[in-house]
């Protein structure tokens, strides 16, 4: 089972990346919407296709990660402390983010559009400070992987 499931993701991971080069190249390559050619706002055709991807990925990686996470808790009941516990903190790393989003509307010259309003702007915000803490988070566990290394000889 365990060698169907790696040869299956692995299958499935090598198809995922070759759709998104085939998009990435057609971004830059396949042409743009006419009218905006040559614009400041020039916009590529497949710009919608390509965040309508980005959705799709988005929506397969939360379902599979529920899946797993019930799954986990099925196979392995001792460890659903531990997750919890990265659900709290994962829930105080946004409200930590929420405290210091701001919501502001932006003063944006010659943009009529319908995204420049408070709840946009704020869960934006949000979702930028949460993405700068788990980097921050991911660069100091890669420190710490390397330090903890030269005091465990």
């Amino acid at each position: 089972m365990s060698v169907n499931f790696n040869k299956l993701t692995q299958i499935l991971s090598w198809v995922l990346m070759a759709l998104t080069l085939i998009f990435a190249v057609l971004f830059y390559v396949g042409g743009v919407v006419p009218g905006t050619e040559g614009t400041r706002y020039e916009q590529p055709k497949v710009t919608n296709s390509f965040i309508i991807y980005a959705y799709i990925l988005l929506v397969l990686t939360l379902i599979l990660t529920a899946f797993f996470t019930v799954r986990n808790f099925v196979l392995h009941p001792k460890n659903i402390r531990m997750t919890l516990m990265v659900l709290v903190l994962g829930i105080v790393l946004i409200g930590i983010a929420a405290m210091l989003a701001d919501n502001t509307v932006l003063d944006l010259p010659h943009y009529k559009g319908k995204d420049n309003v408070p709840r946009t702007l704020f869960l934006t915000d949000v979702g930028l400070y949460v993405a700068y803490f788990l980097l921050g988070l991911a660069f100091l566990a890669i420190i710490y992987t390397v330090i903890s290394k030269y005091f465990k000889k």
